[in-house]
C-alpha cells in the first residue's frame, strides 16, 4: 500500500514536470480570476471592472507575466475600486501597499505567491496553511509579507462592512474625519496585529527548525509552527479579549495541518533509515557531510506472458499420441 502511493507521488510529480509549460500559466490564471472574482465580489464599487469579460481578459494576462506582475495588476485594480468608494480608502490602502512593496516585494520578490493565495486561503479556512508552508518552502522575509497581507486584508473587510459611512465622491470636511477613522480602525484592530504576529512568527519558527539536522526536522518544524499561532492567538485573545471563534478556529487548524502534511509529502520526503555520513578533503579542507536520501520508488516491472493456443495444441496432440 505505501509502495503505491510513493509510485502515484512519483507519478505526479514527473507528470507536472513533463506539462509544466501548461501547468504553470493555468494555475497563474485560475489565481487571477479567483482573486479578481473576489475583489469584485467584496469591494467592487467600480461596476466597469466588475464585468466578467473583463476579468477573464485580465486574468489572461496575469497568466502570461510573472508572479509579482499578477501581485502589481491586482493592486492596481483594487486601489480603483477605493477610489470609486472615496479618496481616503485609496490613499490609506496606497499606502499600504507601497509600504509592502518597501518591505517586502522589494527584498523577497520569490515569495509572492504566498501573499496572493493568503486572501483564498481565508476564504477556504487554511489560513493556518500560508504561514507554515512559507516556512517550509521560503526564507524568512515571507514572514513579512503574510503580516503586512492580514492588515491590508482586515483593513478591505472593514471598508467593505463600512461602505456607506465611507463613501465620499469629493474632499469636503467629512474626508478628514475618514481619514482619521481608517488610521484609528488600523492602528485599534487588535485581531489583525495579533494574527499577523502570529503568522509572522510561525514563518520563522519554520524556517529555523526546518534547517536544523535533526531527523524529522519537517514535521517538528510544522508542530512547532501550528504551536506558535495557536498560543500567539489564544494568549492575545485572553490579553485583549478579540473574542474569536474557537470551534472556527479549531476546524481550520486541523485541515491547514493536513494541507502543510501534504506538502512535506510531496516536497521533503526522505528515508532516515538510510542516513549516510560521508568524509572528503581538498587542499584547504577537511569535509564532514551527513546525506540523508531522498525517498525513491522503482516502477512495477509487470512481466506479461504470451500464451500461443497453436503450440499448446501440438503439444497436446504430442501427449495423446505418446499414450
Amino acid at each position: 500500500m505505501l509502495t503505491s502511493v510513493f509510485e502515484l507521488r512519483k507519478r505526479l510529480i514527473e507528470g507536472f514536470g513533463r506539462n509544466e509549460y501548461i501547468l504553470i500559466p493555468l494555475f497563474k490564471f485560475l489565481l487571477a480570476f479567483s482573486l479578481i472574482v473576489m475583489i469584485n465580489n467584496h469591494i467592487g464599487f467600480n461596476l466597469e471592472l466588475t464585468n466578467i469579460l473583463l476579468d477573464i481578459i485580465i486574468a489572461l494576462v496575469c497568466s502570461l507575466v510573472p508572479v509579482n506582475f499578477i501581485a502589481g495588476i491586482l493592486i492596481m485594480l483594487v486601489l480603483a475600486h477605493l477610489y470609486t468608494l472615496s479618496l481616503e480608502t485609496m490613499f490609506v490602502g496606497a499606502v499600504l501597499f507601497l509600504l509592502m512593496f518597501l518591505l517586502y516585494f522589494r527584498f523577497s520578490p520569490k515569495d509572492t505567491a504566498m501573499v496572493l493565495l493568503l486572501p483564498l486561503a481565508f476564504g477556504c479556512h487554511l489560513e493556518y496553511a500560508v504561514p507554515v508552508v512559507a516556512g517550509l518552502l521560503f526564507a524568512p522575509g515571507a514572514a513579512v509579507g503574510i503580516g503586512f497581507g492580514v492588515i491590508v486584508l482586515k483593513y478591505l473587510s472593514y471598508i467593505e462592512q463600512n461602505a456607506i459611512a465611507l463613501s465620499n465622491s469629493e474632499i469636503s470636511p467629512a474626508t478628514i474625519d475618514n481619514f482619521r477613522i481608517l488610521i484609528d480602525e488600523l492602528l485599534r484592530n487588535r485581531s489583525a496585529w495579533i494574527l499577523a504576529g502570529a503568522f509572522a512568527a510561525a514563518v520563522v519558527v519554520v524556517y529555523f527548525i526546518r534547517r536544523l539536522e535533526v531527523a524529522h526536522s519537517w514535521t517538528i518544524a510544522i508542530i512547532a509552527g501550528t504551536v506558535v499561532e495557536v498560543f500567539i492567538v489564544l494568549f492575545g485573545d485572553m490579553q485583549f479579549d478579540t473574542n474569536i471563534d474557537l470551534g472556527a478556529t479549531a476546524f481550520s487548524i486541523l485541515l491547514s495541518v493536513a494541507v502543510e502534511l501534504l506538502v512535506e509529502f510531496f516536497c521533503f520526503m526522505v528515508d532516515y533509515t538510510r542516513i549516510e555520513n560521508v568524509q572528503f578533503e581538498d587542499d584547504d579542507y577537511y569535509y564532514y557531510v551527513k546525506a540523508v536520501p531522498k525517498v525513491t520508488v522503482s516502477d512495477s516491472v509487470r512481466t506479461v506472458k504470451t500464451i500461443n493456443t497453436s503450440e499448446m495444441a501440438a503439444v497436446d496432440t504430442t501427449d495423446r499420441t505418446e499414450n
